[in-house]
Order: C-alpha cells, then sequence, then structure tokens
C-alpha cells in the first residue's frame, strides 16, 4: 500500500511539475518582419523563390504589423492574375514585376523609416 501511495504522489509531483513548465515556457512565436519580406520580394524579382515559399508567405496573415498584412494580400492578389508557375518556380508577368517592385519600395520605405526611429 505504501509503494501505491508513494507512486501517485510521485505521479501527481511530476505531473505538476509538467503543466508549471508548459504554463510558464510558452511556444516560439515566428514573426515576419519588414526585412524577411523584403528578402523574399528581392527574391521574386529575380524569379528565384519556389511556390512553396510564396505560399507561406500569402498563406500566413501577419497580424502584428497591418501594414505588412496588406503588402501580403497585395501580393496574393497579384498572383491570382499576374503569377504563373514554372517547374516549382514563381514568375511574374512584367505587369506584376512592376507591382511586386513597387510594393519593395514599401517595405524599403518601411524599413529605413523603423531604422531612423530607432536611430533617435
Amino acid at each position: 500500500m505504501a509503494n501505491f501511495l508513494l507512486t501517485v504522489a510521485l505521479s501527481f509531483v511530476l505531473i505538476l511539475i509538467a503543466l508549471l513548465v508548459f504554463r510558464y515556457v510558452a511556444p516560439p512565436v515566428y514573426r515576419v518582419q519588414a526585412i524577411n519580406i523584403k528578402r523574399l520580394l528581392e527574391l521574386v524579382l529575380n524569379e528565384n523563390i519556389t511556390t512553396a515559399d510564396w505560399d507561406v508567405f500569402i498563406g500566413m496573415p501577419i497580424r502584428h504589423d497591418p501594414e505588412l498584412d496588406q503588402i501580403r494580400r497585395e501580393c496574393a492578389m497579384l498572383a491570382s492574375s499576374e503569377m504563373s508557375e514554372r517547374q516549382g518556380w514563381v514568375v511574374f508577368s512584367e505587369t506584376g514585376r512592376r507591382q511586386i517592385a513597387h510594393l519593395l519600395d514599401q517595405v524599403n520605405q518601411k524599413i529605413e523609416a523603423s531604422e531612423s526611429k530607432n536611430d533617435r
């Protein structure tokens, strides 16, 4: 009987410790930053991005930054009309490339504004 009570008590303590660890140790959160989008759009313009990378970008809302999410949504709209796929690579029409370049300019302006604000 003593072994049973000891086993139950130790199990309870281990479960309690596990619950406390899960409570205070949060899972990692991936937050898309402007620099990530800049690199992605540069890859698009160089026609060096896979459809899988593109689908992850346009499929994941950017809740912490409405400006970046608007750029993501504009890219998704462009994809429906100006994008094609060649052997797993994303290719945009010339019109789409101009619009992607314009969005890249917006991202660059956001990065510059952020850097100048951090320099103060």
